[in-house]
């Protein structure tokens, strides 16, 4: 393994990574819940696509651990070859670019709408990526311990956020069940599965564990957290804003101005937005850091901490390039877009990659068959 990075973190700051990577659609767009046809299934959708994510993430999770000192660009050449190595491992860090673009993006929507519209959407999003890449440049030590201790945070906003509105919640507005069938619901499993599919960025964290054997445990442990919480707050959006919440721009936030305690403390909007700023900062730092350690790996450069800034910029640009609105973005996070894009690029690579893996002997017995 190159020395490009040589920090080591522990299971469960992997875990607080991926959980909080996850929560940051589900806080400001949530796509899932967004354009549904069937607002009270979504819900099953949600549960379903947590238990269909399992087994991708357990594949990232073994082909990685067939090479615990390389991160997937640098067994990516060992498989396929230097130069149809190399392309895969740059299409994924386009990816992680990608998301890094779409995070910033989202963050500063979310401020723009939400609390100050005068002020110009690049000051939210150029004060969030400078800050999330001087967190990528201290390294993968430094955005562990952030998501390890922020994790707990924003798990303590998102729950006080889902109880504190009983008295709104009518969950026969969860009724009835399954009315069209499983039909309605293959677009919206789609878009929340195509979500999940982020955590290819395991590839990429594996060879920097402690202990590497904890990656699979871990990653599941992160795949149903971030699932239970996004079942429960579908069933919560539900139950307060019944079949109109597909059309609410950012339900979560919605449902946040509808706290209300003992009629004294109303509107208590700062919870999701604290949710929304922490988990933004670690999410892109996270990819911010993958982006440059894969880059530098890439072309042999022996410090990453350099690319940090340059890629940072280039996430800002293309958030305010990809996208003219905030509908603009909701769009493309329907299935036919971001789910599509997301599924061909990590399932494509995943397969190939297996593929390879299979054909030159380098995966555990119970794997082949």
């Amino acid at each position: 393994m190159s020395k490009v990075e040589g920090g080591k973190i522990s299971g469960r700051q992997l875990a607080a990574m991926l959980v909080l990577s996850r929560i940051v659609p589900m806080t400001i767009t949530f796509p899932t819940i967004t354009g549904i046809q069937v607002p009270q299934d979504a819900w099953i959708a949600s549960l379903l696509a947590m238990a269909l994510s399992i087994p991708f993430v357990l594949f990232v999770v073994y082909l990685g651990l067939r090479f615990p000192d390389k991160t997937i660009i640098e067994y990516s050449e060992a498989l396929l070859g230097k130069y149809p190595g190399k392309l895969v491992g740059l299409v994924l860090i386009l990816y992680w670019i990608g998301t890094a673009a779409d995070v910033a993006r989202a963050f500063g929507d979310a401020y723009t709408i939400a609390i100050m519209p005068e002020t110009p959407i690049l000051v939210f999003m150029i004060v969030m990526v400078f800050l999330a890449a001087n967190a990528a440049r201290n390294g993968l030590e430094v955005v562990g311990r952030m998501g390890e201790n922020g994790v707990w945070v924003v798990l303590f906003f998102l729950i006080l956020m889902f109880i504190l509105p009983y008295d709104e919640m009518n969950f026969k507005n969860l009724a009835p069940v399954l009315s069209r069938g499983f039909r309605p619901l293959l677009e919206p499993i789609g878009t929340a599965i195509s979500f999940f599919m982020q955590f290819i960025v395991l590839g990429m964290i594996i060879p920097y564990l402690n202990k590497p054997k904890d990656a699979a445990r871990y990653s599941v442990y992160a795949v149903l957290v971030s699932g239970l919480l996004i079942t429960w707050l579908a069933a919560v959006l539900v139950a307060v804003f019944g079949p109109t919440v597909s059309g609410l721009a950012m339900p979560a936030y919605s449902l946040g101005r509808m706290i209300s305690i003992a009629d004294f403390l109303e509107r208590i909007e700062a919870i999701t937005m604290g949710a929304w700023t922490l988990s933004s900062g670690i999410e892109l730092a996270l990819f911010l850091w993958a982006s440059a350690v894969g880059l530098a790996q890439l072309f042999g450069i022996s410090r990453f901490q350099p690319l940090v800034y340059p890629i940072g910029a280039m996430a800002t640009a293309f958030g305010i390039l990809f996208f003219e609105s905030y509908v603009d973005m909701q769009r493309f996070f329907e299935f036919r877009n971001w789910g599509i894009y997301s599924l061909v690029i990590t399932l494509g690579t995943t397969a190939v990659l297996y593929l390879a893996a299979l054909m030159r002997g380098k995966l555990p017995l119970h794997m082949r068959r």
